[in-house]
């Protein structure tokens, strides 16, 4: 022992180059060797290599102690103070403005010679896939189509001014309008009466959808100001993936009396819209069947073509335009219009109404489907919106993306708009158009200007049938099939994760799907923290690195010791389950050898935080170590474990002799005192 009460330990491990350790692919057979303790602690020191020992330091510098009072704070809130005040000296005129209106970035840079033709192709493309689309996504959401070409208009001006992604395309969504659908349809009309034709319900219906959209906004922006964008780290790949495939078999589903021609029960529950279906298949109409099938298997095969052979991807983009443009020729050509074919009907033509007046009064109900939309909307948009940023190297921040969203929702609020988001393919589209700024998204809404301004008699005419088709072709896509396969061969968990988001979202209803599936995400972080992993350890031959025996089956292991490794932080939530697993681990080893466990050897690299209930957690495993003989030995914690530990006095109960830089160390020393035939117990010990 040193002078200042610190056992000297052991770093700087190097693997020796004479033997190689490889990966294994085989689990553990039975076969792995188990090595007695008597007089090996020489081999292994000659089969290793000699080491430098070095101190383990207990008592730490006043200004490297973490936690260690009211001057340590004081010094941290010193520290980014300053380092803000630098951070603010350094940006000119031209950040500040960015820092609020993200689209200066990207004009100072832009290249017009370069980006302006790619940018206007990209927003034309896109113009001309929106506005068919937006229309059917209006219909979608219970609001007269007109509704979608206005969310299309000056809600995209806003966000290419105020949104921080260069490449993504907002609009109206499919998921985003079943859920504004399936929140507000039970306010309006909870008996179910019908609101398509009813004016006075209708007239309701729409105030709330702007109310909603207001509300969106508001959330969105306060989020975005109050810097929480991360919160959509909270949802899982497999509960977002789960959640946007049962949505999409609803809309699809709720498209069916556009499609077979009859009326069909509005709802957000499976069982109840097949019962609609099949109840009336009596009223089948063949005709609108004939146009509105014959739409899809269009729209799906320009749409593989498209995929399938890339000279010809433009034809995948062109499906929506094609398909309205050859379908309002048929039905003014052969008046199908006046045969019994139902078509979209009287558009007002002209710039949206200001709808300022629509705000008041406010409807509390909608709280529910305004924050279920941000939830959907935001975790929906940030996605693509970070895929494309990495494909054109510039950075995402969520929480300033939350604020763009928020500002192109709040400004539908005040132009007769409903909620928009980032659109998947819409975005691809985009992309894929050589996009490079926001002038794509301003030229699509100039389109959209136009058509509303000179062009509304035209789509008229359109059936609706076609509107229907062209959703059920967009969603087909959004059924992710092929990841729930991949989860089941890879994760059986996350499948089990991604049929519950999936079949709560079908069976019942799109706001207690998107609960389910939040719900669902939080659980698995609680369940993922609550549970951490824990491993076995052994060391690999020629070498001092002790690895889990799982993954290295090879690896030896000592008769009368237990090593292993905690791989999280130790806390409330926890602490129980480690103590219960490293029990668990005493009582295997045991059962194996004829030998008692003596020594129990814990790695605490990994364990980055330790709080009052793990030191409780600690004092009781030791007193129980204690009572049956066992020495309990701690390797290489870090600086702020240290320091917790110090603090309670668990170092001065243990004994500073219990504490070692490295496995090895903890090894070498517990295999020197069973050939010695002794367990050193720190005099300390007694005192407890």
């Amino acid at each position: 022992m040193s002078e200042n009460g610190v056992v000297p330990q052991e770093n700087g491990i190097e693997v020796n180059n004479s033997a190689t350790n490889t990966l294994p692919s085989n689990a553990d057979n039975g076969t792995r060797p188990r090595i007695r303790s008597d007089g090996i602690s020489q081999r292994i020191r000659s089969d290793a290599m000699s080491q430098r020992r070095h101190d383990v330091p207990i008592t730490l510098k006043k200004q490297e102690s973490f936690d260690s009072g009211r001057k340590s704070v004081e010094s941290t809130w010193k520290k980014n103070v300053d380092e803000m005040k630098e951070d603010i000296s350094k940006k000119d005129a031209c950040d500040w403005v960015g820092t609020f209106f993200p689209a200066a970035k990207w004009i100072r840079r832009y290249k017009v010679k370069q980006f302006l033709f790619q940018d206007v192709m990209a927003g034309l493309t896109v113009g001309c896939m929106a506005i068919p689309q937006s229309m059917s996504y209006a219909k979608l959401a219970g609001l007269p189509v007109e509704y979608g070409l206005y969310s299309m208009f000056f809600p995209v001006y806003a966000y290419a001014l105020f949104g921080t992604s260069r490449q993504l395309a907002v609009g109206p969504v499919a998921i985003l309008s079943l859920t504004l659908s399936a929140g507000l349809s039970i306010l309006v009309d909870p008996n179910g009466v019908g609101i398509e034709g009813n004016d006075e319900l209708q007239a309701q219906y729409n105030k709330l959808a702007i109310q909603t959209s207001l509300l969106v906004g508001i959330i969105c922006i306060a989020l975005g100001v109050l810097r929480l964008g991360f919160i959509t780290i909270f949802l899982s790949h497999a509960v977002t993936s789960g959640f946007t495939s049962g949505a999409a078999i609803i809309i699809a589903l709720n498209q069916a009396k556009y499609i077979l021609g009859y009326d069909v029960g509005r709802s957000d529950h499976l069982y109840e819209l097949l019962h609609d279906i099949f109840a009336h298949i009596n009223e089948f109409d063949w005709r609108v069947f004939l146009m509105g099938f014959s739409s899809i298997l269009t729209l799906l095969a320009m749409k593989h073509i498209g995929k399938t052979y890339p000279k010809f991807k433009w034809v995948r983009y062109a499906g929506p335009l094609f398909v309205t443009a050859i379908t309002i020729i048929v039905t003014y050509v052969a008046k199908l219009d006046q045969k019994g074919i139902p078509t979209v009907g009287h558009i007002p033509s002209g710039m949206p109404a200001v709808t300022i007046s629509e705000w008041a009064p406010f409807d509390s109900r909608i709280v529910a489907t305004a924050i279920t939309c941000v939830v959907v909307g935001f975790m929906e948009s940030v996605a693509i919106a970070k895929q494309l940023a990495s494909i054109h190297g510039y950075e995402i921040d969520a929480s300033m993306e939350l604020v763009g969203l928020g500002v192109a929702d709040f400004v539908g609020a005040i132009f007769q708009s409903y909620p928009v988001t980032g659109s998947f393919s819409r975005s691809a589209v985009n992309n894929e158009c050589g996009a490079e700024s926001g002038i794509s998204a301003i030229v699509t809404a100039t389109m959209v200007g136009v058509i509303l301004l000179f062009l509304t008699p035209v789509f008229e005419i359109m059936p609706t049938s076609v509107l229907a088709s062209i959703i059920i072709s967009g969603v087909a896509g959004l059924v992710d099939y092929s990841e729930a396969i991949h989860l089941y061969k890879v994760h059986k968990f996350d499948f089990l994760v991604w049929c519950i988001s999936f079949l709560g979202t079908m069976f019942l209803g799109v706001e207690i799907g998107i609960g389910i599936a939040v719900c669902i995400s939080l659980l698995l972080v609680l369940y993922e923290s609550a549970y951490p992993h824990m491993a076995v350890l052994g060391r690999l031959n020629g070498t001092t690195i002790y690895r889990n025996i799982k993954q290295y089956p090879d690896a030896e292991m000592y008769d009368s010791m237990v090593l292993c490794r905690i791989d999280s932080p130790i806390y409330f939530a926890n602490a129980q389950y480690v103590r219960d697993k490293i029990n668990k681990y005493v009582k295997n080893a045991e059962k194996k050898s004829e030998d008692k466990v003596k020594y129990i050897i814990v790695d605490m690299s990994p364990v980055s935080h330790v709080d009052t209930t793990a030191m409780h957690i600690l004092n009781d495993l030791y007193k129980d170590c204690k009572s049956k003989e066992k020495q309990l030995c701690f390797c290489n914690p870090s600086v702020r474990v240290m320091e917790k530990l110090r603090l309670d006095g668990f170092i001065d109960t243990v004994g500073p002799s219990s504490f070692f830089v490295s496995v090895h160390d903890a090894v070498d020393s517990c295999l020197i005192q069973l050939e010695e035939g002794t367990v050193t117990v720190d005099a300390a010990l007694d005192e407890c």
